[in-house]
């Protein structure tokens, strides 16, 4: 096995662990400091989190069908269309809602770690994708931003005026 590859690998088992204590402390440590806005916030946010993960999964998906596969096609519509990232963003929300679900300072600091290894998988997942795309995927990272959705919703917006105007 390449060195590359056992790095990767190690990373998906330490992230995976990881992300199993935060849950697992989430539950045992389910409101610590018995603030009921954070704990409402909470679970308003990861249901939102789950919800743009699936979404996003199914905008891969069916973008995939769209194209023809065989060529390895860049995904650009559904979820893609606003952020590059979408499946990262629901990580990150999901992460972010345990955190404030618990209250507590443990999963806290397994959050945060937890959401910094997930930027360091982007900033690697697009360094593969400038080496499989080039140069479409450069213009695709000009247009679509990495994970500020209300970004990547005001320049769909604007993009589609643009085209609507000229």
């Amino acid at each position: 096995m390449h060195k590359k590859s056992i790095g990767h690998l190690i990373g998906h088992i330490a992230y995976i662990a990881l992300y199993g204590v935060l849950i697992v402390s989430t539950i045992f440590l389910y409101n610590s400091a018995n603030l009921a806005i954070l704990l409402y916030a909470g679970w308003i946010i990861l249901v939102f989190g789950i919800i743009f993960l699936l979404w996003s999964s199914k905008s891969r998906k069916e973008g995939h069908v769209e194209e023809d596969i065989s060529r390895g096609a860049l995904v650009e519509s559904g979820m893609y269309a606003f952020v590059r990232h979408p499946e990262f963003l629901g990580h990150i929300l999901i992460i972010f809602a345990l955190i404030i679900i618990s209250q507590h300072w443990i999963s806290l600091i397994v959050g945060a770690i937890l959401i910094v290894l997930l930027c360091l998988a982007m900033i690697e997942e697009e360094k593969r994708n400038i080496e499989k795309f080039g140069n479409a995927y450069r213009d695709y990272m000009k247009r679509v931003p990495r994970i500020n959705l209300i970004a990547g919703i005001i320049k769909q917006i604007h993009s589609k005026r643009e085209n609507k105007d000229g």
